[in-house]
């Protein structure tokens, strides 16, 4: 069976919405590069993947001429020449115990900002912003918000499911948060689309705590596009250990 009801829908305010990571997933025009620090190297960084990421909407949506699209892969070419360098190391991949508080704050910044799905600096994220809110019955919240463009179309003028189902994913993995359930991965995610969920629209993504039991956690979730429901979710996840590498080979069963 699909997700229940669940709680009203709300809008969160700026005021009342709290980001659910440390992680800033905007890419504002007051973080101007200003040297070879690491918020320098962010900020160029996120600049850099919001011109990759127009760049390729831009392929996706303009009609060209080749002479044009050759110069293009040209620029690209050359652009990519000027940020060689040594490939960066992930979060699981550094001792923690190695490094000082201020590493161990950038590197879990880093790890947001490259997100698949939040991340300012990865091309490939819309990217959608996350944060925690309350319902009007007082369900604690986590809201997803993201504008998707047609590089995610799937039928025609819609977005594609398997893409919407990977931003519930995304979302709903807040919820474990929202009770100090710690560190979880998704054992199971079942999605019914109720219409079809339009593209160059608002999105609004709304998830909850649904019951727990041990160390399973079951969360339900929806999307909204101007204020109608386009899909519901509903996911199990499990807690795992907190360990450099957990991500990868958890049994969950």
């Amino acid at each position: 069976m699909g997700p229940g009801p669940g709680p009203p829908p709300t809008r969160v305010t700026g005021g009342g919405a709290e980001p659910v990571d440390r992680v800033a997933m905007s890419t504002s025009a007051s973080e101007t590069p200003d040297s070879g620090s690491s918020d320098g190297v962010r900020a160029a960084g996120l600049r850099l993947a919001d011109e990759v990421r127009a760049l390729m909407a831009d392929l996706h949506r303009l009609e060209a001429t080749a002479a044009g699209l050759g110069a293009a892969a040209g620029h690209v070419g050359a652009a990519r020449a000027t940020i060689a360098g040594p490939v960066r190391r992930r979060w699981y991949e550094v001792d923690a115990d190695g490094v000082d508080d201020a590493v161990r704050a950038r590197l879990s910044r880093e790890h947001g900002d490259n997100s698949l799905y939040r991340g300012g600096r990865n091309p490939l994220a819309p990217p959608m912003t996350v944060s925690q809110g309350t319902a009007p019955d007082g369900t604690p919240l986590v809201v997803g918000e993201v504008h998707v463009g047609r590089g995610r179309e799937g039928p025609p003028g819609r977005l594609h499911g398997g893409f919407l189902a990977g931003l519930f994913d995304d979302v709903m993995s807040g919820v474990p948060r929202l009770v100090d359930a710690g560190p979880a991965v998704t054992a199971r995610l079942s999605i019914r689309y109720r219409r079809a969920t339009p593209i160059d629209t608002d999105l609004r993504f709304e998830a909850w705590v649904e019951r727990r039991s041990g160390r399973r956690l079951v969360a339900r979730a929806r999307c909204l596009a101007d204020g109608e429901v386009t899909a519901e979710a509903e996911a199990l996840f499990v807690s795992v250990p907190h360990r450099s590498g957990s991500a990868r080979g958890e049994a969950v069963s």
